[in-house]
């Protein structure tokens, strides 16, 4: 699929998630894509479970 202005515009959320309660700052996939984790500007670290749609682990930093 080509991502045109048009395709991007056409995207929806399909989730929100408000574990962390800052400006997340960075955000990435486990290689196998299972797994997404998130840190934000409120010092936490936050691991989504992707197959579930769920966090499963909040560290403070």
């Amino acid at each position: 699929m080509k991502l045109t202005d048009s395709v991007l515009r056409s995207f929806r959320v399909a989730k929100v998630f408000r574990e962390n309660s800052d400006k997340i700052n960075c955000f990435d996939f486990s290689p196998n894509g299972e797994t997404v984790i998130s840190s934000s500007d409120d010092d936490s670290i936050v691991l989504y479970d992707c197959q579930e749609g769920k966090w499963y682990s909040l560290l403070h930093t």
